[in-house]
Formats: structure tokens, sequence, C-alpha cells
């Protein structure tokens, strides 16, 4: 049998051994119970205990005898409950600090940081800050998607555009030519959209807002982004972004 499970519901390798000595055994003794879990006498009443506590293993007494047997498996439910309200105050208490722990981060007097963010988690975490701390007004600017990002990022851009969009962001981007024609592209209320002329192409695409830039190199074998925070370099990327966008051209309607 696949333990992993019993594992992930919290409980450790003793108890999943006693517990399925139980289930086989039926109601018993610590002796055949000791026998069969090989678990050492000196312990097992200390590991009855946590699964009696747990609500999956009971007892009566007949005499002076101990009888302890295994509640019905559909009480396995009850540990899930447990490890989902033990996720949800986690989650409280995790939401109740994070506007400290911003304010520690945003206090920062470093006026510049490069950091390297690798695979596809690393360019969406660029994207979830953009989201992040960019606010209703404010505007973003992407230029030169290459095909392969497009297509592996096709379902959170999606879903990115529609917060962005909710937030009232708003935003420029500019395809490559090959990326702009792959598929059927959407208009968006909230973007301005072009696309480069054939054979001009970018050979990474690049993410601006606020004082960032993100610069994101998407091939088969390479997926990372080069986040840099810094006011002077955003300007320059963006005045390259506008002229690039001077050359753009309109989707027609």
């Amino acid at each position: 049998m696949n333990t992993e499970i019993l594992r992930k519901l919290g409980l450790d390798g003793n108890e999943i051994r006693i517990y399925l000595s139980l289930l086989e055994l039926g109601q018993t003794t610590t002796g055949p119970l000791v026998k069969k879990s090989t678990i050492p006498s000196s312990k097992i009443y200390h590991v009855l205990d946590s699964l009696i506590s747990k609500g999956i293993v009971s007892y009566i007494i007949e005499g002076k005898v101990k009888l302890f047997r295994a509640n019905r498996p559909a009480i396995l439910r009850h540990l899930l409950d447990i490890r989902e309200q033990e996720t949800e105050k986690l989650k409280q208490e995790l939401e109740s600090i994070l506007p400290s722990l911003e304010q520690e981060f945003l206090a920062e007097k470093k006026e510049y940081s490069v950091e390297l963010l690798e695979g596809l988690r690393g360019i969406k975490t660029v994207y979830d800050i953009s989201l992040d701390i960019a606010h209703k007004g404010d505007e973003m600017y992407t230029m030169g998607y290459p095909i392969l990002a497009s297509q592996l990022l096709n379902a959170y851009f999606k879903d990115y555009h529609k917060k962005i969009a909710k937030k009232g962001i708003r935003a420029k981007i500019l395809y490559d030519y090959d990326t702009w024609f792959w598929k059927k592209r959407e208009a968006r209320s909230h973007a301005e959209q072009r696309y480069l002329p054939e054979g001009i192409r970018t050979p990474a695409f690049i993410h601006i807002f606020k004082e960032y830039v993100g610069v994101m190199v998407v091939t088969e074998k390479q997926k990372l982004c080069i986040l840099i925070k810094n006011k002077e370099i955003a300007d320059s990327y963006l005045h390259y972004f506008n002229l690039l966008w001077g050359l753009g051209k309109e989707p027609k309607p």
C-alpha cells in the first residue's frame, strides 16, 4: 500500500505502521500490536496516544485490559480538515505580517538593484511584481515578444492583462512581427498594440514599469530574466522603446 497520502495527512512513520496494523488485526491489546507493527513496547503507548488524539484510533477497557482498534477510515477526512484549517491560519498570519515586511522592503535606501530570476516562474515573478506595485493611471511598456515566449506564457499573459485592466493600468505593447501573426490577437481596451516591421527582431523582450526594467530571454535552452531597478536605466530603455514604437505598425481593425 502506498502510505505517502497518510504521511501527507500528518502521520509519521510509527503512526502509519500502528494504524495499518490495527486495521489488519482489528480490536487488540498492545502485545500483538507490538509484534505486528515492530514498534518497541516502550514507544507503543506514546504513538497510540497520538493516534487517539487525532481521532483515528479508540479503545475500550474490558476488566483491566485496554483494547485498541482503528476507527473507520473515513475519519481520515478529519485530518484533511485539520490541515486545511492550519493552512488557512498560516495564510492569515502571513497576510498580517506582509504590510510590515513590505514597509521594510520599500524603506530600503538603495536606489538601484540587479536580480537574476531563472525559468518561466522567474519571468512570471517580474510581471507579478509590476502588477503589485503599479497603480491606476500608471503605464507599462513591453517590446519584442518572441514566438516561444508567447506560446509558453500565453495563458499567463491573458490572465495578467485582465488583472491590469481591472486595476486601471495602461499598457503599450510592441510585438515582433512573427509573434503578432502567430495567432489572432484580440483588442485590449487598456492597451495600445503595435508590431515591428518584418525582419526586425529584438534579441530579448523587455518590460518597463516604474523604475524597473526586466530583460527577458526565452529560448529552448534558456529562460531567465535580469530585473534592474534604477530610474535612469528605466528612462533610457523607455527612450529606446519610444524610438521603436515610432517604427511599429498599428494592426488593422
